[in-house]
């Protein structure tokens, strides 16, 4: 028996990665997003901001309702920077991740002061590290993460037997869904991060993959080599 895909990004970003996944894999894809985004009323002043600092691809969205204008940001990585681009943003991918966009950033050397717009929940402490390296930076939450259960359908497929690929895509998530599910199904899990897979904690897997970089390619092809392990086409590492 074929396994099935259990997608818990927020809707938007669920829907997309999940028509890609279907595509590639061929297999059933289960959306059942743990998180939903919700826009704070305003954007801060932006007035003295010289240049943006988007870490999610939420919080170009959040933007672009919120009626921001055009302005040049830096961007985590390359999808976040593709839909700045696409609501009039000069954007520029700065390596994927915080670990990396701080010191891409700093050595870039911009002039002026920086605006960190991001979520409630937000890691790596941008902004702080920023200044403290002597670029002013400023940081504002544009939206907020509500977590949400799991959807009927998401428990059905945990409580069948047939094998589940799991991809995870942050430690608020990985941890809502060791909270919430208690799986008979076999999962097998893709985790973005070490912190993603972390976070997962102790519940029971029969495999653990994480992607070897923390971006939509790198899950998409770390879903796909789990598939060809699971199904005996590949041997693990």
């Amino acid at each position: 028996m074929r396994p099935s895909i259990l997608l818990t990004r927020p809707a938007a970003e669920s829907e997309a990665t999940g028509r890609a996944l279907a595509k590639i894999t061929g297999l059933p894809v289960i959306e059942s997003p743990l998180m939903q985004v919700r826009s704070a009323a305003n954007l801060p002043d932006l007035t003295d901001i010289a240049q943006l600092i988007l870490t999610s691809r939420n919080g170009v969205q959040t933007y672009a309702a919120l009626s921001g204008p055009p302005r040049s940001a830096f961007c985590v990585g390359e999808a976040t920077a593709e839909d700045a681009r696409a609501i009039g943003l000069d954007a520029c991918a700065m390596g994927g991740d915080a670990a990396t966009m701080v010191p891409r950033i700093i050595e870039a050397a911009p002039s002026g002061t920086l605006m960190h717009l991001r979520g409630e929940h937000s890691s790596g402490n941008i902004a702080q590290r920023l200044t403290e390296a002597g670029i002013p930076t400023h940081e504002a939450v544009i939206y907020h993460q509500d977590l949400l259960d799991l959807t009927a359908e998401a428990q059905a497929v945990l409580a069948a037997r047939t094998p589940l690929i799991l991809p995870l895509y942050s430690p608020r998530t990985a941890a809502r869904f060791a909270e919430l599910a208690r799986p008979r199904a076999p999962l097998y899990l893709v985790a973005m991060s070490r912190a993603v897979e972390r976070a997962f904690g102790d519940l029971p897997t029969r495999d653990r993959m994480i992607a070897d970089a923390p971006d939509a390619p790198s899950m998409i092809r770390a879903v796909v080599a789990t598939l060809r392990r699971l199904e005996g086409m590949g041997r693990p590492d």
